[in-house]
């Protein structure tokens, strides 16, 4: 089962042009990066479990949100908890294939 199958993920874009990755509940293991394919528009979360590095979101980024993903060296990762307050931590964005 994908991350993406079991949980709502949606990407917004910040006032100051940063970009935030919030999750409607946690993710599995905390994430140490996130990879970016330019050519195909996806995120794929690297967690600090190795064993989970290979969980690819199959969430395309819209074009018009594809610039700002670009721009960006970092992304926020936000989980929300059913009983506790989120949490949100910024890590690397890691671009992977040409520039347009």
């Amino acid at each position: 089962m994908s991350i993406a199958d079991d949980r709502n993920i949606e990407l917004g874009v910040l006032k100051d042009g940063g970009v935030m990755l919030v999750a409607d509940r946690p993710l599995p293991d905390i994430v140490k990066r996130v990879e970016y394919y330019r050519e195909q528009r996806l995120f794929m979360l690297i967690f600090r479990d190795s064993q989970l590095d290979d969980e690819l979101m199959h969430y395309e980024i819209p074009p018009d949100m594809a610039h700002c993903v670009e721009k960006t060296p970092n992304i926020i990762v936000y989980y929300l908890f059913a009983n506790h307050e989120p949490i949100g931590y910024e890590v690397p964005l890691v671009q992977i294939g040409n520039f347009y």
